[in-house]
């Protein structure tokens, strides 16, 4: 700033605001620097012009402060000075590099006034060393990965020096990083430059998190093409979409872990039927081939949790379910009952094919499919790929909400099962239905 009293600045702080001009036509006109008078205004707003007249008293304790709420904070110079009424923007920044090298320490001995030029006694072989550990543990941090540092990509690198540049020489980082300058120096130009695919990926990363990190490449393409048709995009092919999740890191991980099955087939026996569906899941209308089974899920209070659905292996929608904390009888019927209710009159034989569960093989359960009209058929014994069809359902469902020990009550894992089968009936596209929802599906062949 140029030579003025606090008084003046003062003045000049309250005509600013008062008039309501631009700080560039505030600072031409009385010769003030940009930064410092948006410091004094920060200053003047937050702590008023008592800070601005009776600055805070600078001790060794008050600098380590500064400079160790500017690094936690990761704030700027200006933000700094703001916070603490501290108005010298070079002071700041060479309490920093002290701090960066020598350690707090340096800034509890240091004294007021100017300090002798000591540069040739601080050169040394320790502070050097010390300044690269500093550069590794930010780094460490930012890109949050501590055992596998050295694995991190020349792209990955570049853009951790760029957010560190402001508090670390580039020379300090390069010599501490495991990248060469000219490296560094093509990746800035690159960074630099806006992505000719970012709209597209803007439209990628929409359709991914939409759906919870549920969709691949193969659920994720359809979708991203009806939207770049529907805004006069330019469509892409899956590979291009495949290549730009790639870069994204977008990556559908869900179904790679495996759960423990719950078995029905420990019980009371009864009659078994025969396998009539035979693995011949398809068919060309709806209701001519159903589906059912019973799967177990654990909640982390060790709350059990039993479904039971019923799907239709035409449309794939989920007609009828039963959540319960006991597999009874009652709980295997009331799916059934509800279903035989609602039923349409088809015209054709209905088939509803199980597994050799024990509830399957009761008496009452032969009765109401008696009652409906529906003929019986079950799996092989031990032979789950004879019920692929629901029993990748299930899959799904314990993929996609996730751990089932990651809800902390049988209530909140309910909760979760309930929203998903809305989820999985009337959004969830599947490539069979011609990446079409089970619902829009069954819209468009009753349409």
């Amino acid at each position: 700033m140029t030579k003025i009293t606090i008084e003046k600045k003062i003045e000049i702080i309250e005509e600013y605001i008062k008039e309501n001009v631009s700080k560039y036509f505030i600072c031409k006109k009385y010769g003030i620097n940009a930064t410092l008078f948006s410091i004094l205004v920060g200053i003047y707003k937050i702590h008023g012009k008592d800070k601005l007249i009776n600055p805070p008293k600078i001790t060794g304790e008050s600098r380590v402060t500064l400079i160790k709420w500017k690094q936690d904070n990761h704030a700027s110079i200006s933000e700094t000075c703001i916070h603490f009424a501290f108005r010298s923007v070079e002071a700041v920044i060479r309490w920093e590099s002290e701090y960066n090298i020598y350690g707090p320490k340096a800034l509890v001995d240091m004294r007021p006034g100017v300090k002798k030029h000591v540069i040739k006694e601080r050169k040394t072989k320790n502070q050097r060393v010390r300044t690269r550990e500093l550069v590794i543990e930010d780094t460490k941090r930012i890109s949050k990965k501590n055992s596998k540092f050295e694995e991190l990509s020349n792209k990955e690198l570049s853009k951790i020096i760029l957010e560190l540049k402001k508090k670390y020489r580039l020379i300090d980082m390069i010599e501490a990083l495991p990248i060469a300058l000219s490296t560094f120096e093509y990746w800035q130009k690159r960074l630099s430059l806006i992505h000719p695919d970012s709209a597209l990926m803007g439209i990628i990363r929409y359709v991914f998190n939409k759906n919870k990190g549920n969709y691949g490449v193969n659920r994720v393409s359809p979708r991203v093409r009806s939207i770049c048709k529907r805004l006069g995009i330019k469509i892409p092919n899956h590979k291009k979409i495949q290549r730009l999740m790639f870069e994204m890191g977008l990556k559908c991980t869900k179904f790679s872990k495996r759960t423990r099955k719950y078995d029905s087939s420990k019980g009371p026996s009864g009659k078994k039927a025969k396998n009539v569906l035979r693995r011949r899941n398809e068919c060309d209308r709806i209701y001519q081939k159903l589906t059912c089974d019973v799967t177990e899920l654990k909640a982390k209070n060790g709350d059990k949790v039993y479904l039971e659905l019923i799907k239709d292996l035409f449309t794939k929608k989920i007609l009828e379910f039963e959540i319960s904390s006991h597999p009874d009888l009652e709980f295997s019927l009331s799916p059934l009952k509800r279903l035989i209710r609602t039923l349409p009159e088809t015209g054709y034989r209905v088939l509803l094919h199980t597994d050799q569960g024990w509830q399957y093989q009761h008496g009452q359960w032969r009765k109401l499919l008696k009652k409906g009209k529906i003929k019986q058929s079950m799996s092989r014994r031990a032979t789950c790929l004879d019920n692929a069809a629901c029993e990748t359902t299930f899959n799904k469902l314990k993929a996609e909400i996730g751990p089932a020990d990651s809800f902390a009550t049988g209530k909140e894992l309910t909760t979760a099962m309930k929203e998903w089968i809305q989820y999985y009936n009337e959004e969830r596209i599947q490539k069979k239905l011609g990446y079409l929802s089970p619902l829009e599906f069954e819209q468009l062949q009753v349409a």
